[in-house]
């Protein structure tokens, strides 16, 4: 089976990360890998996938972008298409006429504008709440994978010396950048100082604020803001519990990266944390009092949140894997390709 992908942006983020990760995956699951995307990404991929370079962050109705793509597609011939993300799809939906192969479309985070994914055979949501609303008869459920941190790994005590805090009260560490949608300005507000420590790791454009926040709430004892750090997967590790304040999400890495190394989450209610924490650990979105009170229990008892999630860890372990990705997509590739072919 002959598998082409499809990658229409030219950022650095989550999906780049993604398709770069399948793409090396799918090797091992499939006869053929083709990955048509940016120049700027060959060399991220492995020796055995061919990589077509092709820049396609212009304007996706950019009637010689289409050409070119249908082209391309056309000459590999290959049996499934896969388009990575809405503007890929809608890429492949408009050309659909034209080229061969099964047509699959990811969608990676809830839009308001979905109707591209009507053209693709098969969908595939990256989490269960990223589908949520959208209407076709074949959606199929994949969880991102993450790569194994081979970083340096910080004990509790190794955490508190990095940033100052008190060893002898609860960490909770929170992971993402510092833009609106991850209610970090709600997280701040409804902190509780009498209960624990807070490391906020990223940047972003809300960082001044942020910044200027905690100083007004005079929690800069309690609340640190550390920055970009490349290491993050290896604090979590010294860590006691994984907030997540976001106001909407699509898959979020560091639910995996923390539950794969042992640590439990507190989360509002976004997908893949809502699908698989316990209710005890789930908060409404824009519910300060409903966070505050969720935080001063569980890190009131931080003994039982490991209790309580502990049977998670292991189901992280086994699922939040490239292998068990690439694994899950290339078995739709081979049931849809089958039943097309019969």
């Amino acid at each position: 089976m002959k598998v082409c992908q499809i990658m229409a942006g030219d950022e650095e983020g989550g999906l780049e990360n993604h398709v770069v990760e399948l793409s090396n995956g799918l090797v091992d699951h499939v006869d053929e890998v083709v990955v048509i995307a940016h120049e700027k990404y060959r060399e991220r991929f492995r020796p055995e996938v061919r990589f077509l370079a092709l820049d396609l962050s212009g304007g996706r109705r950019n009637p010689w972008l289409l050409m070119r793509l249908a082209m391309l597609i056309r000459r590999e011939a290959p049996d499934i298409v896969h388009a990575q993300a809405n503007k890929a799809v809608d890429m492949l939906g408009r050309i659909r006429a034209f080229v061969p192969g099964y047509r699959i479309g990811t969608l990676h985070n809830r839009k308001k504008s979905l109707g591209m994914y009507s053209r693709m055979q098969t969908v595939i949501g990256v989490s269960q709440g990223v589908s949520e609303g959208l209407v076709h008869p074949d959606i199929c459920l994949v969880y991102n994978g993450i790569p194994p941190y081979k970083g340096t790994r910080y004990s509790r005590a190794g955490l508190a010396a990095e940033f100052q805090f008190d060893p002898a009260w609860p960490i909770a560490i929170a992971v993402a950048r510092l833009v609106p949608a991850k209610g970090f300005q709600e997280l701040i507000r409804a902190w509780p100082a009498d209960k624990g420590q807070l490391l906020i790791v990223g940047d972003g454009p809300e960082r001044e604020p942020l910044a200027a926040l905690i100083a007004d709430l005079d929690l800069e004892q309690k609340v640190v803001l550390s920055g970009y750090r490349p290491d993050a997967r290896g604090l979590m590790t010294g860590a006691d519990l994984l907030l997540v304040s976001s106001r909407r999400e699509g898959f979020n890495y560091t639910v995996a990266e923390a539950l794969s190394c042992g640590l439990p989450v507190l989360s509002t209610r976004v997908p893949v944390a809502q699908e698989i924490l316990p209710e005890s650990y789930l908060v409404p979105v824009d519910n300060p009092q409903a966070l505050n009170e969720a935080l001063s229990r569980v890190l009131g008892n931080v003994e039982t949140a490991l209790i309580d999630q502990q049977s998670l860890f292991d189901w992280a372990r086994s699922t939040f894997t490239i292998d068990h990705m690439a694994a899950q997509t290339a078995s739709i590739y081979q049931e849809r390709y089958q039943q097309v072919g019969q």
